[in-house]
């Protein structure tokens, strides 16, 4: 980017972070007291209003109070009351109708006295009706929702209040109030031109609204979901405002008094909220465009007041450089600014360069004789270098193959050596396998002994056992006759008990047929009634015994079937246990005969190793011998190999070291050539100038 572009896009950045800078506090404060304001509107708007329907209602409330001390007070007769109720609503436009109701329904002989004199249909029932609920859970007074009254056939609240005598209930109080003056009061509340007021009741629903239809019974908080969440904010001493309540409407509500229950809203569109504001940001807008506009023009008049010294310099220093060189060329200088002493600075370095190329001409000539002399030398370094490398080659290959010999003979000494080694460990390992193995088998002796003797006794138990088993097999003989026995007696039992199961259930019909006798005797078979229920008792007692007996009995049974079961099993391993006996004792036997010959072939084995153990010992002294003096031999190969070592790696690093010098002679001639290269260069770019 160019120094003009810059010096333009720097100015009008400035006068836009001004305009910024000024204009976004201001917007912000606007907003600010904007908000104040339409919340102190509202405030107070809804705050006289509030007073204004309190106000109101104080009428009715004091009247509904008036009347119900006459009715504590006075005669109660049609007349009385229906003349001080014309003469209470004398002169009133607002109260349509005051009443007095009992509290037993019209259609069923009740009363309902009014200063209109009104006669309710015969069906009435005005325990149903809005304004009597409203009175009858009212502590002081209550206001009804609105409904249409019959008799003006408008829409109307009534203010309720209980009707008390003698510390009894006996009817409610009401007075109607009609809605048409409510609206024509709350319509001229609005925060802006578009907005719109409401009263209601505890529920939401409408009590007034420019639409009759929608009183009583549309929802206010319905209609608008998005205000419902405010409800708990509402209050009786303050206003609830919220300019960006959703939906893009602002929201104001304040409750009127604990006793109606009533609340007024005013709902509007927030962007008209927001009108003057908009139109303070149009007009920044604008001016922000020409302040704009106006510093483009400035800042092209500046950036070409101070570019235009600096493209002339351009000019002249691009023509020096892209010309022959010359060197004695100067800028003339007319401004006294900044430019003018670039441009003196710029005259003083081409002066000062002009005596440097000057010095690097002369220079020239002897580096080029400097370079033909080091080049000579060069060649006759590489030569001689190249020469000891060649004997550093011929003495290194005879060394090397001078180590090669001694590694081969280093390697068969050791091998020797490891044969040596290996042989004498044969021989200890054979030595001590047949210590081992001597002692292995005189340990085996004993225990051939020892097994000799646990089989003569072994032998011996062997027939004691037969003799138990034989006693055991009788013994459980006698057993299996015993137990086969109870099983038949417990088939006895069972029998007896079939036989006590008969007599019980016999003795209950013989104690059936009694009490069927006793009752056709009646008061004189009393006793032997008692006698016949006393005796069902005892056949229904034995008859649970006894199957409880058999079932006891059938457990018996069966169990004594499973030890039946079990003693001719144990009959039959006792037989088994006694055949396995003989059989073992024939076996054991055979193994006291086989014993007796290994104990004889183990003696002569132990003769036999004393014989290898003294051979081994002889071997042994004599491997130790060639051990020691192959040591011997392996020390004195050992230097050899590392004294030809050293000699190697002396070789080797000369060998390095001639290699370094060759290459350092090799990379001085690429240098020279370079060096030689570049004067040549140097001395046509020099030549370029015209000093």
């Amino acid at each position: 980017m160019k120094i003009k572009q810059k010096l333009i896009l720097s100015n009008i950045a400035m006068v836009v972070f001004a305009v910024i800078v000024v204009s976004v506090p201001v917007m912000i404060v606007q907003v600010n007291s904007m908000s104040d304001n339409i919340e102190d509107i509202a405030d107070g708007q809804i705050s006289t209003a509030q007073m204004q329907i309190n106000h109101f209602l104080r009428k009715p409330e004091m009247i509904t109070a008036d009347v119900a001390h006459f009715i504590a007070t006075q005669e109660l007769n049609r007349e009385n009351i229906e003349k001080m109720f014309a003469h209470t609503l004398q002169g009133e436009t607002v109260f349509s109708q005051l009443y007095f109701s009992g509290t037993t329904p019209v259609k069923d002989g009740g009363f309902f006295w009014a200063n209109d004199h009104w006669q309710p249909p015969a069906d009435y029932d005005q325990s149903t009706r809005a304004w009597f609920k409203a009175g009858l859970n009212a502590v002081t007074f209550d206001v009804s929702a609105p409904y249409l009254d019959l008799v003006t056939n408008s829409m109307v609240t009534t203010i309720a209040r209980k009707a008390i005598r003698g510390g009894e209930f006996i009817g409610v109080i009401g007075i109607d109030v009609s809605l048409a003056d409510f609206t024509e009061m709350i319509q001229v509340i609005r925060l802006t031109k578009s907005g719109q007021t409401f009263l209601l009741d505890r529920e939401g629903n409408y009590i007034t609204h420019n639409d009759a239809a929608k009183i009583g019974k549309d929802n206010f908080f319905k209609e608008n979901p998005a205000f419902d969440k405010y409800r708990s904010q509402f209050s009786v001493d303050s206003v609830f405002v919220n300019i960006n309540a959703g939906g893009g409407k602002y929201f104001a509500a304040r409750n009127i008094s604990e006793e109606s229950g009533w609340t007024l809203v005013t709902v509007g569109p927030a962007s008209e909220i927001f009108e003057p504001l908009i139109h303070n940001v149009i007009m920044v807008v604008i001016f922000a465009v020409v302040a704009v506009v106006a510093s483009l023009l400035i800042a092209l008049l500046i950036a070409h007041a101070i570019v235009k010294p600096i493209s002339v310099v351009d000019g002249i220093i691009n023509g020096i450089a892209s010309g022959k060189a010359d060197l004695t060329q100067r800028i003339s200088v007319s401004n006294h600014d900044e430019i003018g002493s670039l441009v003196k600075g710029f005259n003083l370095f081409v002066e000062k360069l002009q005596g440097i190329v000057s010095q690097i001409k002369n220079s020239k000539d002897n580096l080029t004789n400097v370079e033909s002399d080091l080049q000579g030398n060069i060649h006759s370094t590489a030569s001689a270098i190249t020469e000891i490398l060649e004997n550093i080659n011929s003495v290194s290959s005879q060394v090397n193959s001078q180590a090669d010999a001694v590694s081969q003979t280093s390697a068969a000494v050791a091998e020797i050596s490891e044969n040596i080694n290996s042989l004498e460990k044969m021989i200890e390992n054979q030595s001590d396998g047949v210590s081992q193995a001597s002692a292995a088998v005189e340990e085996m002796i004993g225990n051939i002994t020892s097994v000799n003797q646990s089989v003569e006794k072994m032998a011996e138990s062997f027939d004691t056992l037969s003799k138990n088993a034989s006693v055991g097999v009788e013994k459980q003989k006698h057993v299996a006759q015993a137990i086969n026995q109870v099983a038949e007696q417990s088939k006895t039992l069972q029998e007896a008990n079939k036989a006590i199961a008969s007599v019980a259930s016999q003795t209950n019909l013989l104690a059936m047929n009694a009490a069927i006798e006793a009752a056709h005797a009646g008061e004189a078979g009393r006793g032997f009634s008692v006698v016949s229920d006393e005796i069902r008792k005892l056949s229904e007692n034995s008859s649970e015994q006894s199957k409880k007996i058999g079932a006891e009995l059938k457990k018996i049974e069966a169990t004594i079937e499973a030890v039946v079961s079990a003693s001719q099993s144990s009959s039959k391993s006792f037989d088994e246990v006694s055949s396995m006996i003989d059989s073992t004792d024939e076996l054991v036997r055979q193994i006291k005969a086989a014993m007796e010959e290994q104990q004889e072939g183990s003696h002569q084995i132990v003769d036999v190793l004393k014989m290898m153990n003294d051979s081994t010992l002889e071997v042994r002294t004599a491997s130790k011998e060639m051990a020691e003096g192959n040591k011997m031999i392996l020390g004195e190969i050992q230097n050899l190999q590392d004294a030809t070592l050293v000699i190697k790696e002396s070789m080797r690093e000369m060998g390095v070291g001639a290699q370094d010098i060759n290459e350092t002679g090799a990379a001085l001639s690429n240098i020279s050539g370079e060096v030689r290269d570049s004067i040549s260069q140097i001395g046509e770019e020099i030549d370029q100038f015209n000093t």
